[in-house]
């Protein structure tokens, strides 16, 4: 009988002490999760608008709130994390939450973050493009839950394209390649009296996608191998044309150089379109119409089109239940398709479910606004059917090596086009530009 009330007694002690456990999440004491992103800017961002309707509905439902405690861009955000991570002084504190490239990941440290798998179920993450969940996998953990994928494309100013195009006879198949570009380039250097044809916000990117598209290749060990011939072939073709003033080398991004006459066209992600305004600044302060065309970008002759994959991820500290808790339930909801889909289409990015990414690029069910979203989605649709696509050779010190690669090369082609003047019979500048470029990469 006593051994009868003993298993009651217990029985009842777990249940009392199942009962007092306290739920994760609580309405009555909302958990606040700090997030750092890159869409757009304070005034003007798709995603804070999307982070308010959040916390204005199942934040409030669950308990939790985001906020927003800095913005980016996809350059800065590297430099910042890293410095937060590191505890460098005057950095402050690290975000709860952030968008990173594996990049960033690699250089933070993989083990200090949140494996998504431990919070989102098999299922869930099975509606996601497999590629984009590999994209984001570090060592068998899914470190950066993809929320909006992009690529690249080519932006041309269409309102001073087509004056040039009716004067010279260049038209847009003639951007189709890269031998194509860099005459253009150079006919528009003489037709505008001086001025830039191209920007692009990527270099390295001219560098990674054609030395694999020609079947070679340009990081070997995290190093450049110049000894590459398609490397040779590649740096030759670009560094005259930099010499020569065909390329824009302001500092910033191709969008502020299209939007104020620097140059004429520029290769950034398709991301950039949010922040096209809708005319050109010269300046002397005087305005036109900006009319924008998209296009694929430019490929060698003889090789099949590589497009690289873009788009941050969201990544978020481990070791707070609560948090990794809200984390996913907020991810969850941005990455549903009736919220994702008009997200990304004002951004200029893809969906990520794997649904409504084909129906993108089947051109179904595209709710685009404007005669930018749909030349923008008409582009990259042509980009994701005709192209492969290209990861970059992601490596802990990648991220120093792009950020060198785009200052030295930057600092070695302004100084030779102030010291040199080009002739289209000069081979020798190119190697002299080279040996001091690869002297200042060490």
């Amino acid at each position: 009988m006593r051994s009868h009330w003993r298993i009651v007694i217990l029985l009842l002690l777990v249940m009392t002490l199942v009962g007092c456990e306290k739920p994760l999440l609580d309405p009555a004491r909302p958990v606040s999760l700090t997030f750092w992103h890159v869409y757009g800017s304070v005034a003007d961002s798709p995603m804070n608008d999307l982070i308010t309707r959040f916390n204005q509905t199942v934040g409030r439902e669950k308990g939790i709130i985001i906020n927003v405690t800095s913005m980016f861009t996809t350059t800065s955000i590297h430099e910042s994390l890293v410095a937060t991570a590191r505890a460098r002084p005057g950095a402050g504190p690290a975000p709860d939450m952030f968008m990173a490239y594996p990049r960033d990941v690699l250089a933070i440290g993989p083990e200090r973050l949140l494996d998504w798998r431990s919070r989102i179920s098999p299922d869930r993450l099975g509606e996601y493009v497999p590629a984009f969940l590999d994209e984001g996998t570090l060592d068998g953990r899914l470190l950066i839950l993809p929320i909006a994928k992009s690529t690249s494309a080519l932006f041309v100013n269409d309102t001073i394209f087509e004056e040039f195009s009716r004067d010279t006879g260049i038209d847009y198949a003639s951007l189709a390649t890269w031998e194509g570009l860099f005459k253009a380039a150079a006919v528009y250097y003489q037709w505008s009296g001086g001025k830039a044809f191209l920007k692009h916000d990527d270099w390295i990117h001219y560098f990674l996608l054609n030395t694999a598209a020609l079947g070679g290749t340009f990081l070997k060990d995290g190093v450049i191998d110049q000894n590459d011939q398609h490397f040779q072939k590649l740096w030759n073709m670009l560094a005259k044309a930099a010499v020569a003033g065909h390329i824009c080398l302001m500092d910033g991004y191709a969008t502020t150089a299209m939007m104020t006459g620097e140059a004429l066209c520029g290769i950034e992600s398709s991301a950039s379109i949010l922040y096209y305004k809708d005319c050109m600044t010269f300046p002397d302060n005087t305005r036109k119409p900006l009319r924008l065309r998209i296009l694929p970008v430019p490929y060698f002759k003889d090789t099949s089109p590589l497009a690289i994959q873009r788009g941050s991820g969201l990544a978020v500290y481990a070791g707070d239940a609560r948090k990794e808790l809200a984390a996913s339930i907020f991810a969850e909801w941005l990455t549903e398709t009736e919220v994702n889909i008009p997200f990304v289409v004002q951004t200029g990015y893809l969906p990520v479910k794997s649904i409504a990414y084909e129906q993108f690029l089947e051109k179904k069910q595209i709710p685009a606004n404007t005669e930018r979203e749909k030349e923008l989605y008409g582009a990259v649709s042509e980009i994701y059917q005709k192209s492969d696509f290209y990861i970059p050779p992601y490596f802990p010190g990648y991220g120093e090596v792009e950020k060198k690669f785009r200052s030295v090369l930057r600092k070695i082609f302004q100084k030779y086009r102030k010291s040199y003047k080009m002739t289209q019979t000069d081979d020798t500048i190119a190697d002299t530009m080279l040996a001091e470029f690869m002297a200042n990469m060490d």
